[in-house]
C-alpha cells in the first residue's frame, strides 16, 4: 500500500498529492532509519506521515525529515525527529555491510548500483584513492569486489573516520588505510601513488582536483562527481575538466541519480595520459 493511500482520509484530499511517493531507508531488516522530505504544506501532517512510513516498514525503528541542503564543516543534512529511535545502522548492500549513523555522517544507500559500477572498473593490483571518503562505502565495494592491491581512504569528520575503521574491520578488509584528516593537507602528501582517484563529493570537489590528478602515478582514471542541470547534466564539469586538465580524456559519463528538481549528480570518468 502507497503512502498516499495510507494517509488518505489523514491528510486532506487536496494535499495528498503532496505527499512524498518515496523516501530512503537506510539500514537492514534487523533495524533500519527511514529519511524522508516533507514539504511545508504538510507540516500539520508530518507526524501522522512518519507512523504511516514506520507502519509500512516494520525494520524501520527511527524517522527522519531531511531539512535544507547539506552544509557545514562535514557538509551534512540537518534532520529534524518525527520517530525517535536508534539512528546508528549496519545498511547490508551487494553482500557487504556499512555501519553509519547518517545524523553524523554523509551516507547515501541511493549511490549503491553507481558503487558497483565503479568496483567493476578497477582492474587487479591496482592502488586506489579515495578523498572526502565519509564511512568509505565505495572502498568497502571495491575491496570486496574487486581485486585492488591497495586502497587508501581520507576523511576529516571524525565520526565518518571512526564507521571507516568499523566498516572495514566489519568487512574483514586488510588492504585498506585510513586516513583521519583535511584532503587539502593529505593529498600532496600522496603525489604519484595511485592508479585510481575517487572524487565522489559532488559539491565542491572540483577545487581538489588538480591534486587528484597530482596522486596519480603517471596515468590513470579520476572518478569525478558533479552537480548538473536536466538540460545538460555533464556540461559543466566538463567544462571544469577542460580548463583544468585540456590534455586528459573524459572516457565514460553517468548521471548518478537524482539529487534535486531538475539537478542530477554526475559522475566523469577522467583518464590522464
Amino acid at each position: 500500500m502507497s503512502l498516499r493511500r495510507r494517509l488518505s482520509g489523514v491528510v486532506p484530499g487536496e494535499l495528498l498529492e503532496k505527499v512524498p511517493s518515496s523516501f530512503e531507508i537506510i539500514g537492514s531488516r534487523s533495524g533500519a532509519v527511514a529519511v524522508i522530505e516533507i514539504p511545508p504544506e504538510l507540516e500539520d501532517y508530518k507526524f501522522a506521515i512518519a507512523k504511516a512510513v514506520a507502519e509500512a516498514n516494520k525494520h524501520v525503528r527511527a524517522v527522519l525529515r531531511r531539512v535544507g541542503s547539506r552544509a557545514g564543516e562535514y557538509r551534512l543534512y540537518n534532520y529534524e525527529v518525527l520517530l525517535e529511535g536508534p539512528t546508528e545502522v549496519i545498511h547490508k548492500e551487494h553482500g557487504y555491510y556499512i555501519k553509519v549513523d547518517p545524523t553524523k555522517v554523509f551516507f547515501s544507500s541511493r549511490d549503491q548500483t553507481d558503487r558497483l559500477d565503479v568496483a567493476s572498473r578497477v582492474g587487479e593490483g591496482e592502488r586506489v584513492l579515495y578523498l572526502f571518503a565519509g564511512v568509505a562505502p565505495y572502498a568497502v565495494a571495491i575491496a570486496k569486489l574487486a581485486k585492488p592491491r591497495l586502497i587508501v581512504a581520507v576523511e576529516l569528520n571524525p565520526w565518518g573516520f571512526k564507521y571507516m575503521v568499523d566498516n572495514f574491520r566489519l568487512n574483514k578488509i586488510k588492504n585498506a588505510v585510513a586516513i583521519h584528516g583535511d584532503v587539502a593537507v593529505v593529498a600532496p602528501l600522496l603525489r604519484r601513488k595511485f592508479d585510481r582517484v575517487l572524487l565522489t563529493l559532488p559539491l565542491g570537489a572540483y577545487k581538489y582536483l588538480p591534486a587528484a590528478l597530482e596522486c596519480l602515478e603517471k596515468s590513470g582514471v579520476i572518478h569525478f562527481y558533479h552537480l548538473g542541470k536536466e538540460e545538460d547534466p555533464f556540461g559543466e564539469a566538463e567544462g571544469i575538466v577542460t580548463q583544468i586538465c585540456p590534455h586528459c580524456q573524459v572516457v565514460g559519463r553517468r548521471v548518478v541519480r537524482d539529487y534535486a528538481p531538475g539537478v542530477y549528480k554526475v559522475r566523469l570518468d577522467i583518464y590522464k595520459p
